[in-house]
């Protein structure tokens, strides 16, 4: 197996042509071209064919990509053990859940970035069930997000009980979500159709036959409070996002059970895969800001 082969491969498909990846890689395209033909007869697949006057990588290509990213995380480690080199290097792929990466991470990113400044970190929003998926795929290295199942090809490390809390502007603060089998002419202003709060909220309406005008999708937390306090409709969000509107009474707290819904904030990944230096540090470092 030859290492330069399949770094060309993984060239080609983050530069998208072979003639971006021999200028990346300092070398002529005909070399680019005589690797990628020696990889597919070692492997006996063809990766590249050719449509109209582009070469479109085949699934097999794609399918080879998260491996040799594997390979190159191992091949950096073996380098950073040899030398010694007390400050990580490479690649981090990390995901979080929009309210943790709003509220509790930024803090986390700024030591880190302090203490691995030559690592490379390719950072995503995503909903809980996406990067679950993700991980489970090894499409990243970290996932930082709300529990949503018991999966046992993840490890995972929990970070705090998060209450869950329905919250709308103080002209609402009479609207009973209590009572069931009602209409109740409000709004419920969320984010996307698989978040998870909007699920959890969604369930209990159903569970007491509560119907509403209509949901809102927003994108960002950010922009969902403004609406509510802007008396739009009512929101279900982890309680530590809201806090500061509801002591300064821009919020107010609707009753919705006896005890709130709690979800559990965890830091996850891959069983299977071998901790990086800068995957180390990470969790390092967001042990001590979230245990601050």
């Amino acid at each position: 197996m030859d290492l330069r082969r399949l770094l060309t491969l993984r060239t080609i498909l983050e530069e998208g042509s072979f003639a971006k990846a021999a200028s990346k890689l300092c070398c002529t395209q005909s070399t680019v071209t005589f690797q990628i033909r020696q990889l597919e007869a070692e492997y006996g697949v063809q990766l590249f064919e050719k449509i109209g006057r582009r070469m479109v990588p085949t699934d097999a290509a794609r399918n080879m990509m998260p491996h040799i990213h594997e390979m190159m995380v191992v091949i950096n480690s073996i380098k950073q053990a040899v030398q010694r080199n007390d400050e990580p290097e490479g690649e981090l792929r990390l995901a979080v859940g929009e309210t943790l990466l709003s509220y509790k991470i930024p803090q986390v990113l700024k030591s880190f970035k302090k203490r691995a400044p030559n690592v490379l970190l390719s950072l995503q929003s995503q909903n809980c069930y996406t990067i679950r998926d993700s991980l489970l795929a090894n499409e990243i290295d970290l996932g930082i997000f709300y529990r949503v199942g018991n999966d046992a090809s993840l490890i995972m490390e929990n970070y705090g009980e998060h209450p869950l809390v329905l919250v709308a502007s103080p002209e609402l603060a009479l609207v009973d979500f209590i009572r069931g089998n009602q209409h109740i002419p409000v709004s419920f202003i969320i984010n996307e159709k698989q978040c998870v709060f909007r699920l959890m909220f969604e369930s209990v309406l159903r569970q007491r036959k509560i119907t509403i005008d209509s949901t809102i999708e927003l994108i960002s937390i950010e922009s969902i409070k403004q609406c509510v306090m802007a008396n739009t409709g009512v929101t279900y969000l982890p309680r530590f996002t809201v806090e500061k509107e509801l002591r300064a009474g821009l919020l107010q707290e609707l009753p919705l059970s006896p005890r709130p819904e709690t979800l559990s904030a965890v830091c996850a990944h891959h069983s299977g895969k071998v901790i990086t230096p800068a995957m180390e540090l990470f969790i390092q470092s967001l042990r001590e800001s979230l245990d601050a």
